[in-house]
């Protein structure tokens, strides 16, 4: 089959343990997710990978991360990984959700930089 991200292929999924072949599932109704499902799905994949980016920098600076982004990770990750949702509206909304956590995070993040650069000049 080759690379499956060829654009003839209406359906690119890579999500779960079902992909077609290991390789990536081009075939629809192989568990019922839709091309738009898929996609919001690679599209929380890598929101959670950007909030995991500023967390990590945050708990390497010693400072906690809110218990409630832990579990909106796992429910994204719950979600994504063992095809428990295919509903494109819930997915948008944790789109927002990721969202809104990584702008948190950056912020954070920024505020951390700002203290620590502050304490070397002092």
């Amino acid at each position: 089959m080759g690379n499956n991200m060829v654009m003839e292929y209406s359906m690119f999924c890579y999500q779960c343990e079902q992909t077609a072949g290991g390789k990536g599932c081009t075939k629809l109704d192989v568990c019922g997710k839709t091309p738009e499902v898929a996609n919001l799905q690679d599209l929380l994949i890598y929101q959670i990978k950007g909030i995991s980016c500023y967390a990590k920098e945050i708990v390497e600076k010693g400072e906690n991360v809110d218990k409630d982004i832990v579990k909106f990770i796992k429910n994204s990750l719950f979600t994504t990984l063992t095809n428990v949702n295919f509903d494109a509206d819930i997915h948008v909304q944790m789109l927002k959700e990721s969202q809104k956590i990584k702008e948190a995070l950056r912020k954070k993040w920024v505020k951390l930089k700002m203290i620590q650069n502050m304490l070397h000049i002092i």
